[in-house]
């Protein structure tokens, strides 16, 4: 069964190709299309396949029908990357909603053994588990790999078996983050003795599941965290503020290779975000955010290494199957739309 977040973009993504069944998009579809945004709560989600079905199609597009929407998505783009977290929440909480696929699965919450590391905290520890919250898990990675020593510093095990987060909040107009304590218990969602959830690489360690399930209880459930934005947990976790670009067909590589390096310099943390409809390398998730873990060249090729948050499921055949894996610059531009980073 899918879950809620495909269910509500496979519904959007039908919306918008269904300007298209005349085979081309009017500046009255552009006009229905944003006043649409406007009379709804227009998300993240939507903002982001509405600039992929921009580029997408762009050559169905009247002139003027294009110029507006790439202009409205952009704004709505840069705005929701600009938010830092929810302003604010309604109080502590011990345990999070589960997400209503868990429910009907007859998930419990059941006591998980295991310590908080068993040897320090790596990129390929977290793995995603049946919640769409890939740019989380990516966002953990990405930090476990430059700035471990913020994850250690941000978890602490209580006396009672549960567990203390703290993350990073800043309300509107502020320029500095605070610290939001998150106390969970030590239970994690398991069916028939599985994980439902994030997992670790390592079946004795447990902070993946205790950062997932803490920020999940800060957002109010694990339904809250159904698709969101890497800058926005990158900023959680680190105290960064985040910040975005894009990437698409009329993107010029060298400065997209240039706006990835700076991204990782200094330690910084990014996460690329696929394509929304059909990514053109085989073996790429579609709508599904990566950590990018480095950038290279080597016989005048420009390349990019990525982890799939899965931990399993990549282009090419190394014969690891780890969800890490290098692929050309060229072949990134094709497959990729936004890469979102901070810098600790």
């Amino acid at each position: 069964m899918p879950s809620k977040i495909e269910r509500e973009s496979n519904a959007y993504k039908a919306k918008l190709d269904k300007t298209l069944a005349d085979g081309k998009v009017t500046t009255k579809e552009a006009d229905a299309l944003i006043k649409n945004a406007h009379d709804g709560n227009f998300t993240q989600l939507e903002a982001h396949y509405l600039s992929a079905f921009i580029d997408r199609s762009k050559r169905k597009f009247d002139p003027a029908a294009r110029e507006k929407l790439v202009a409205f998505a952009a704004g709505e783009m840069d705005a929701l990357a600009k938010i830092a977290s929810d302003y604010g929440r309604e109080g502590k909480r011990s345990n999070p909603k589960l997400n209503e696929d868990s429910i009907k699965a007859g998930t419990t919450w059941d006591k998980r053994d295991g310590q908080v590391t068993v040897n320090g905290f790596g990129a390929d520890d977290p793995l995603q588990g049946n919640v769409g919250d890939c740019y989380l898990i990516s966002s953990l990675a990405s930090v476990a790999k430059t700035h471990p020593e913020l994850l250690a510093k941000a978890v602490k095990t209580n006396r009672d078996g549960s567990y203390t987060v703290t993350f990073h909040e800043r309300n509107p107009g502020e320029t500095k983050t605070r610290p939001v304590e998150v106390t969970i218990d030590g239970t994690f969602a398991n069916r028939r003795g599985r994980l439902e959830y994030a997992s670790a690489r390592e079946t004795k360690e447990l902070w993946p599941l205790i950062f997932e399930k803490a920020y999940a209880a800060w957002k109010g459930g694990f339904p809250a965290i159904e698709g969101g934005m890497a800058v926005q947990t990158l900023e959680a976790l680190t105290g960064a503020k985040g910040d975005f670009f894009t990437v698409n067909s009329s993107s010029n590589p060298e400065e997209i290779f240039k706006k990835l390096k700076n991204s990782l310099a200094d330690k910084g943390c990014a996460i690329a975000l696929s394509k929304t409809w059909d990514a053109s390398e085989q073996g790429i998730v579609a709508d599904h955010a990566y950590t990018v873990l480095s950038v290279s060249e080597k016989g005048g090729k420009k390349f990019v290494e990525l982890r799939n948050p899965w931990g399993e499921r990549e282009p090419g055949h190394d014969g690891r199957d780890d969800g890490v894996f290098t692929m050309p610059l060229e072949k990134f531009l094709t497959s990729f739309a936004t890469v979102e980073y901070a810098k600790p």
